[in-house]
């Protein structure tokens, strides 16, 4: 009985020291009425073992608004999530931080979430883009998407 306890254990060691804890750089999801949105990749820095990827866009809320816009209603709920992208795999970030803005033209608005990062559109009605910052100790990553609050 020790001995195959023994062996389950150390099994189970192994397992562990085999695992691939080297994250790439996550996936930005916005949730809605109207179901799980991509935010697209905006600005990169990300840094690990096995991937660097750096993407820089000069203007983001140009960028922004040239995405597939995202319809909302005005004081709609909506969510961030963030997923393993499945071309580096991995989803173990440590403690990020996480910031979202709305741009519309000179107008910023930061974006109050709460712990399950859930957050209010405001009731002015516009076009947006919805800027999200995701800063890990791997780098940091930054995602867009164009929003129309309706």
């Amino acid at each position: 009985m020790k001995l195959l306890i023994g062996l389950l254990f150390t099994s189970a060691l192994t397992g562990c020291i085999g695992e691939d804890y080297d994250v790439g750089v996550p996936t930005a999801h916005l949730y809605n009425d109207t179901g799980d949105i991509q935010l697209t990749e905006a600005n990169i820095s990300w840094e690990t073992e096995s991937e660097n990827v750096y993407e820089t866009i000069e203007d983001v809320q140009e960028f922004g608004l040239s995405q597939d816009e995202i319809k909302v209603s005005a004081n709609q709920d909506g969510a961030l999530d963030f997923k393993e992208n499945e071309k580096n795999g991995g989803d173990i970030w440590t403690d990020p931080k996480i910031t979202a803005v709305l741009l519309n033209g000179e107008e910023q608005i930061d974006i109050k979430m709460d712990d399950a990062r859930v957050f209010r559109f405001p009731s002015d009605k516009g076009n947006y883009v919805l800027v999200v910052e995701f800063k890990s100790n791997a780098g940091s990553a930054q995602y867009v998407g164009n929003i129309l609050i309706q």
